[in-house]
């Protein structure tokens, strides 16, 4: 009887939740269609006709566009845009129909070609659970794409893995590798990204970054100016264009961006590759009709019509890429021609060999520490001479291109080092500058954080357990640190140290007029007695730089015409730290009283006898009094000696004595004549600093030039 009762009573309840189920299907039929696959058929909307033909006018509209895109892959042509059109009929199609398990597919495939990554994974999820025996199996690639770049790594590899079960096997063949590469830097990605760099800031730089591309910043070794390229529109135009863009620091702040110039004024014609150290040089790219390398010079206020690098550089290939070395001699560029290529892009270099001819080298690859069978897409030479930075889809990168570190070592280059998460991440970092100091970079990435979208620029300051920067700096970094990405608790390892480099700059002035002057900067190893490179201060503003990496005993000489030279000495050991050292370089005229220290003849302590490292200072000298001497004949020159105050006053007068007669002697036999020249010797009497300390003692230890008739 009970059993009876409750079977009648369930009975009961079946026929009203059956009862209640029909109705709600009657008034709301696409609540019970989720996770069912609706297809785009006029079949299953009779009651909406009308808005049914428009959706399908979308879609149809989506699929031409997207079978052009798709075929534009094949051949290896830009689909970018032809996605992007797909995308807006889609979402339309989409807003009737969200429960097409295709057009949910081809949605999340759009987005995530057109830089979308992270937002198509909804989309593709979709996709699966509505119509997964249907869907295109590439569904699984692009997911596990999508889902690295949301540092979702363990489920990215899953997909990666079930990819390879489900694609046929003929395309399989094709793109193994490719999968197994993914699987790969999802093991590499969690790792980096589990021990972060330690104590850096990232953060993007809201000042220049736009909605559109901004990327490729160069910097001067000093940090006072940066170019570097955006895609925006321009003008009132609706199309986005690229351009070179400018701003200047000036006690720790950065200037506006502003538009380049002549002769870069003209949307879409140049883009940046390199600023030159001194900022008075710039490589820059053109399509003509292969994008090629062409050099600019600053001019005074002006940038000259860029020249076309000849043809030992430019291929018919695609050169995409360059920058400047420390010595102006040697450039290294991105190209994708065929001679020596490992495969994709790679990085080369060649030698100027006549700079006003033209004339350089044969364009030969770096090596292969360097270049891999993935494209290597950018280089940039720090100041001290011997790292390179560069972005590559190869070696060990986490995801698309990663920033890599490698150092000259004898006849070879290093092995390649990541800079690690936060620096890289799963999505694009393509170009990556530093500053001499060693405590800023400048890095082009589309992650996700920060940004405002596409390419953006980002700042990466590093707090690490280096030697503290000199005041400017201090006030740099402290002007410069904003909202931060990661916080100094994060672990890890710091891989960018202190540089050990000396930068200086400064103005060349003239002496009695206090003008600027265009003078040649002469760089020389003392101890090889070689000029290693030469510079030119604008002759606008005087202002030069130079970098000096450690590790040589530097003479330099600003010579310029109807004007005495000016020189000075920086022996600087492999050990010696960075430093920012500014002068103002006065150059004296001829003229009778006028005189000049030469910084680059050198004695051994207590002795006369000139040594080696002295002898590009000796030629230079005698150059000079040849020169005046052809203007004004009956010159004459006093050479004299001088010391500090240690030892006894009798003994500096006889050492200053001798040092200066040994100088006189060098000119004689190098073809002076003894009549122009008088040696003098004033021992401790005119010292030029304080003999307290060790470095005023070292300057009052000096040779001198002073023109005493004519």
């Amino acid at each position: 009887m009970f059993l009876s009762i409750v079977n009648n009573l369930l009975s009961i309840r079946k026929m009203k939740l059956i009862l209640t189920i029909a109705v709600w299907l009657l008034i709301f039929p696409t609540l019970f269609l989720q996770g069912q696959n609706v297809e785009f058929k006029s079949s299953q909307f009779k009651d909406q006709k009308d808005a049914f033909k428009m959706a399908e006018a979308s879609l149809e509209s989506g699929n031409a566009f997207f079978k052009e895109g798709l075929k534009a892959l094949e051949e290896g042509k830009d689909a970018t845009p032809l996605f992007f059109k797909a995308l807006e009929p889609y979402r339309k199609a989409n807003e009737f129909n969200p429960n097409n398990g295709e057009l949910n597919y081809k949605i999340g495939k759009c987005m995530f070609l057109t830089g979308e990554g992270t937002n198509a994974i909804p989309f593709l999820e979709k996709a699966l659970k509505l119509d997964e025996k249907n869907i295109e199996p590439d569904v699984y690639f692009l997911l596990g794409k999508a889902l690295k770049l949301d540092y979702k790594f363990d489920e990215a590899k899953a997909k990666f893995t079930l990819y390879k079960t489900k694609e046929r096997e003929r395309v399989l063949s094709k793109i193994t590798e490719e999968v197994e590469k993914e699987i790969r830097q999802c093991d590499l990605a969690k790792n980096f990204v589990a021990k972060p760099v330690d104590r850096i800031w990232v953060e993007d730089v809201k000042d220049w970054n736009t909605e559109y591309d901004d990327f490729n910043p160069s910097i001067s070794a000093d940090e006072s100016m940066m170019v570097f390229n955006s895609r925006r529109p321009l003008n009132g135009s609706k199309d986005p264009y690229t351009c070179i863009w400018s701003t200047n620091r000036e006690k720790g702040k950065w200037s506006p961006v502003k538009l380049m110039g002549p002769p870069f004024e003209k949307a879409g014609e140049y883009e940046i590759f390199n600023l030159s150290f001194d900022g008075q040089s710039m490589y820059v790219g053109k399509a003509s009709p292969s994008e090629d390398i062409f050099l600019t010079v600053l001019e005074g206020n002006n940038w000259s019509i860029p020249m076309h690098l000849p043809d030992k550089i430019n291929s018919e290939a695609q050169e995409t890429g360059a920058c400047f070395s420390t010595d102006g001699i040697k450039i290294y560029y991105i190209t994708d021609q065929v001679y020596g290529n490992k495969g994709g892009k790679d990085i080369y270099f060649s030698g100027v060999m006549d700079r006003k001819l033209n004339l350089w080298g044969q364009g030969q690859t770096i090596g292969s520490e360097i270049n891999t069978t993935l494209n290597d897409g950018f280089i940039y030479m720090h100041p001290d001479g011997k790292t390179i930075y560069f972005s590559s889809q190869g070696h060990n990168s986490m995801g698309g291109y990663d920033i890599f570190r490698s150092v000259r070592l004898a006849g070879r280059w290093s092995e390649p080092e990541n800079l690690g998460y936060p620096i890289n991440t799963p999505y694009d970092e393509t170009s990556f500058v530093l500053s001499a100091s060693g405590k800023r970079a400048y890095i082009t990435s589309n992650r996700k954080e920060g940004g405002k979208g596409g390419m953006d620029i980002y700042r990466v300051t590093y707090l690490g357990p280096v030697k503290q920067p000199v005041s400017d700096f201090e006030d740099q970094l402290l002007a410069d640190i904003a909202s931060p990405q990661h916080e100094e608790k994060l672990e890890g390892t710091v891989t960018v140290e202190t540089k050990n480099l000396t930068i200086l700059k400064g103005r060349v002035l003239d002496d009695f007029t206090g003008q600027p002057v265009k003078a040649d900067i002469e760089i020389v190893d003392n101890v090889k007695n070689t000029v290693i490179a030469t510079f030119t201060s604008n002759s606008s503003t005087g202002k030069f730089l130079v970098s000096l990496p450690a590790g040589f005993n530097y003479g330099i000489a600003v010579k310029a015409k109807d004007y005495l030279f000016h020189s000075e000495n920086f022996n600087l050991p492999e050990t010696s730290a960075y430093q920012l050292v500014e002068k103002e370089i006065r150059l004296k005229g001829v003229c009778l009283g006028c005189k000049i220290i030469l910084r680059n003849i050198f004695f051994d302590t207590g002795k006369f006898t000139l040594r080696p490292e002295s002898s590009n200072e000796l030629i230079r000298l005698g150059d000079l009094i040849r020169d005046i001497a052809r203007v004004k004949p009956g010159i004459k020159i006093e050479i004299s000696g001088h010391t500090d105050n240690v030892g006894s006053e009798s003994s500096n007068q006889l050492l200053s004595e001798n040092r200066a007669k040994a100088v006189v002697k060098y000119l004689v036999d190098h073809g002076i004549g003894q009549e122009k020249l008088v040696s003098k010797g004033y021992g401790s009497t005119q010292p030029v600093s304080s003999n307290t300390t060790p470095d005023g003692r070292q300057e009052n230890r000096r040779t001198e030039f002073k023109i005493i008739g004519e």
